[in-house]
């Protein structure tokens, strides 16, 4: 039962140094640099269990998670971001799920502050979205939260920590490299299905993620990305009617919000909806 770790980073050696540190030295991680003209990392490969990879530039998570796993020989890979702390005890806890269910192909944990994974996106799964009924009902939304430990079959994992059979990955042909950082994990999720191979949410094994602190990009750029994300998702995989449907009802949802967290003070709040908004625009444009 041997995996290796695949983190991809841009411009985080400080998120890196507490993810090696809370990994371990004896878990193998293989670090996708995309941004070695401005962040040498070269200095982390003294560690044994450490390979760092130059990706020659920002090619983003999808093609560096390809490029990681390039390199991978162990039957499992787990995808991280340098903002989670695992653990060897978590991440064994992960890939041992895999290696007693044969039928499944990838699994993720349940985030401290963010979900592992969740259900592809149908319109009524939307709606309880977009009206914050996920809030009552985390079951019913896009992005789910198991009970009470509870294991879950799921319509995608999470790219922050998916534990991922290595054949299974190759034999859909990996992330989706036209999605720059979000939404790949959707889209594969969608490859596995049609392939007849499970995911699992698991609400009994718990990853610290501290979204957000994996880059120190600006947030306003990432808020965009989410957009764009959700906009070539919904062009290149929904049956045309039903993509216009949901980009209406969450740019709708999102506007709203905008409004509401305007009105009450939370002025940054209010520029990232309108962020996402304008990003879901141009990547549904870009994506006819």
């Amino acid at each position: 039962m041997t995996y290796t770790v695949v983190v991809i980073a841009y411009r985080s050696r400080d998120a890196l140094v507490p993810f090696l540190d809370s990994a371990g030295p004896e878990v193998p991680v293989v670090v996708v640099n995309n941004s070695a003209d401005e962040d040498d990392l070269a200095d982390l490969a003294d560690a044994p269990n450490v390979t760092v990879l130059d990706a020659g530039g920002n090619v983003g998570f999808s093609a560096g998670a390809n490029l990681g796993a390039s390199v991978v020989a162990s039957d499992y890979i787990v995808f991280m971001n340098p903002d989670t702390l695992p653990t060897a005890d978590t991440l064994g806890a992960l890939v041992q799920v895999l290696d007693e269910r044969p039928d499944v192909a990838a699994c993720g944990p349940t985030g401290t502050t963010t979900a592992g994974g969740g259900a592809q996106p149908s319109i009524p799964r939307v709606l309880v979205h977009v009206l914050g009924l996920h809030r009552v009902a985390p079951m019913r939304g896009i992005y789910l939260r198991p009970r009470d430990g509870a294991r879950i079959d799921a319509g995608w994992i999470s790219g922050s920590c998916c534990a991922i059979r290595r054949a299974d990955f190759e034999h859909v042909g990996g992330y989706d490299e036209r999605y720059f950082v979000f939404m790949s994990d959707f889209e594969l999720g969608i490859r596995l299905r049609n392939a007849g191979r499970g995911q699992l949410l698991l609400g009994d094994v718990v990853v610290p993620h501290l979204d957000g602190r994996s880059s120190d990009i600006p947030s306003s750029w990432a808020w965009q990305q989410r957009g764009i994300g959700w906009g070539e998702f919904l062009r290149r995989t929904q049956p045309r009617w039903r993509g216009r449907v949901v980009y209406g009802l969450l740019a709708a949802g999102f506007s709203i919000r905008r409004v509401v967290y305007a009105l009450t003070g939370r002025g940054i709040r209010s520029v990232e909806q309108a962020t996402m908004v304008r990003g879901m625009r141009r990547g549904w444009e870009s994506a006819a």
